[in-house]
Parts: structure tokens; sequence; C-alpha cells
């Protein structure tokens, strides 16, 4: 079995994610970059390796295998990817969001197709317990097919909002859309540096195969006035032909399924629950680096298609009606939304 060195770059978060390769027989935290001298310290100390305040100089010093960014959107994704694959790293981790406007998406997706480097997204919620229970339902055809999905978080549209997204492609299998219909409101958050976003959304996505999914995230989304028991980040409702399935990031999950009786239900801690899904989704690094044929469920692609579809919404909204998607929204009419909102 090999061992897979990892290199982490960013000293707040970073360190959060340096926990979770405790554990992992083959794979180990070697290094850790932070210019901010400060955390760097406290870093280092925490975790016992090495700091840095220069990525390339830890690239070239430590030749990792796997880099794990994981900083604030503010700084742009993609550069890290050709510094990495330069220095023969194998994988790259980055943190979500993996971008703020259009361009930044692209210049990312530029960069992997450039580099051919395996990119992941910290998107954990695939990993986490109840998608182990989904990935079941979908083997025994338990749960049917998926026509309706209704989605909410109180979260930003940068923030939760990306997660939320991905649990809905992984639940509809990473297929895209056909039209959009949104609404966005609110200046607020566009005055913050790591969110540039409008306050609230609301979109009604129509899927290839004919699935509908009912998006919202806002103050008031459901889940937030409606259970004010359950923490506000991601609520998830899933209809198929043969039931119902539902998760509440913290409240609950279950399901009942055609000639059930009762529905079956288990409480959620997310705190708990993200542990184990970290560890996972680390894990599953090492498994794809292993084996071709054990790919990664957070592969750059999957969370590309997110963050258009989010955006597709934003176009949605600028123009005013139902909208056929492509074409993706432009760095042009991103900055034209964003005036308007922010002018209003």
């Amino acid at each position: 079995m090999a061992m897979y060195r990892t290199g982490i770059v960013g000293g707040r978060r970073g360190v959060h994610h340096a926990r979770r390769y405790e554990g992992i027989e083959n794979m180990k935290v070697i290094a850790i970059c932070e210019i901010d001298e400060e955390r760097l310290k406290a870093a280092v100390e925490e975790l016992n390796v090495p700091g840095y305040t220069d990525y390339v100089e830890m690239l070239e010093k430590e030749r990792p295998d796997i880099i794990h960014a994981v900083t604030e959107p503010t700084v742009p994704r993609h550069i890290w990817v050709e510094p990495a694959a330069e220095a023969d790293v194998k994988a790259l981790v980055i943190e979500k969001p993996l971008a703020l406007r259009p361009s930044e998406a692209e210049a990312l997706a530029a960069a992997h197709e450039k580099t051919g480097l395996k990119i992941i997204v910290n998107h954990q919620r695939r990993y986490l317990p109840f998608a182990e229970k989904l990935l079941e339902f979908f083997a025994d055809d338990s749960l049917g097919d998926i026509h309706f999905i209704r989605a909410c978080t109180e979260g930003d549209i940068t923030d939760m909002d990306t997660h939320l997204m991905d649990v809905v492609l992984f639940a509809l299998k990473d297929i895209p859309i056909t039209h959009v219909w949104g609404a966005v409101q609110g200046a607020e958050t566009y005055h913050i540096p790591h969110r540039q976003c409008p306050e609230d959304l609301m979109a009604i996505y129509t899927f290839e195969n004919g699935a509908r999914v009912f998006f919202e995230s806002a103050r008031t989304a459901f889940g937030t006035i409606d259970f004010p028991g359950s923490n506000p980040r991601c609520n998830l409702d899933f209809w198929g032909t043969k039931g119902r399935m539902w998760w509440r990031e913290n409240g609950s999950w279950g399901y009942q399924f055609d000639g059930m009786a009762q529905h079956f239900v288990e409480e959620t801690h997310f705190g708990e629950d993200d542990k184990f899904g970290q560890r996972d989704f680390t894990q599953a690094v090492a498994t794809w680096l292993d084996d071709e044929n054990q790919p990664h469920r957070n592969r750059l692609e999957y969370a590309l298609l997110g963050f258009d579809l989010i955006m597709a919404a934003y176009r949605s909204a600028l123009i005013g009606k139902r909208i056929a998607w492509p074409p993706k929204l432009s760095d042009e009419e991103w900055v034209e939304l964003r005036d308007r909102i922010v002018g209003a």
C-alpha cells in the first residue's frame, strides 16, 4: 500500500482538515503553508510538521503527493494548480466555494484541463452516513426514481448553497439541467469579501430526466422558521416513485417506502457525522490514487456543474424569466446583476 504525503495550505481551517488524516494508515500530513506568521506558528505546534510561508518553497522542499488547500475564496483556486502539477503532486483538494464569479471558475477549469491534475472539491457531504444510505437505496431500488427534491438552507449562497447543490446533484447522479427559473434579492452579502453574492436565492430547476428541484437559500427558508429545532444549514427532502427520504443536517434523517407501515427516523448531529464524513472524504483521495476504477465522489467536474447551476439562477433572475440552460452566466452579467441589486 502506497503512503501518500500531504501538504496543507491554510492555517485556520487547514488545521481542522489536517486532523481528519489521523488514523488513516496510508496518508499523513507532512507540512503546512500559511502566510500569517502567528497562525503558522500555532499550526506548526499543533501538527508537529514543518511550516512555510511560501507555497512553491513547500512544494520544492517537501515534494508532497497531495496538496490540501483550505483558503478563503478571495484567493482564486486556480493559482494552486500549475505549481502543484509542476512539482509532480498527484492530487489537489480545494475548499468550497470553488469560485465567487464565473471567470474564476473558468480559470480553474482551464488549469485543470491544461495539467490533468486530479482536483477534488471539499463538498464532503457525499461521504456522510445519510449519503451512504442513499447509495444503498439506489442499489436496491427501494426509493425508485427521484422526481422531486426540496432543498433549503439559511446559509449564504457562496457558502452553504454550494454544499446544498452538491447533495442535489449527488441524489440525481450528477446530470445537468434543461431549465431554471430563479429570483434573488438582498445587497448586504455583496459587501462581504469572501461572499460577494445576493442575500437570498430561490429557484426551480428542471433536470434532464424530468426531475424538479425547489431550491431556497434565505433567512426564512424551509427548515428555519418551520422547524426551529433544526440547525438551518442543509435541509433536503427526496420524493421517489417508491417512497420518500429526508435529511436535516442537525435534526433527523429518515425514510418511508412502499409497504412500510411506519417511517424510519434517526437523529443527526452534523458535528459528529462530519468527523466520519471528512475522514472518509480524505481517505477516498488515496483510494482514487491507488485505483482509477474508484474515482472520488467530489471530483472537480461535479463542483463546476453545481457552481454553473447556481449561476444559472442568477442569469434567470437578471433576465426576469424562466430560461433554458446553457448558455452560462458571463462575468459581465454577474457584474450587471450585482450592480442592479446593490444599487436597488
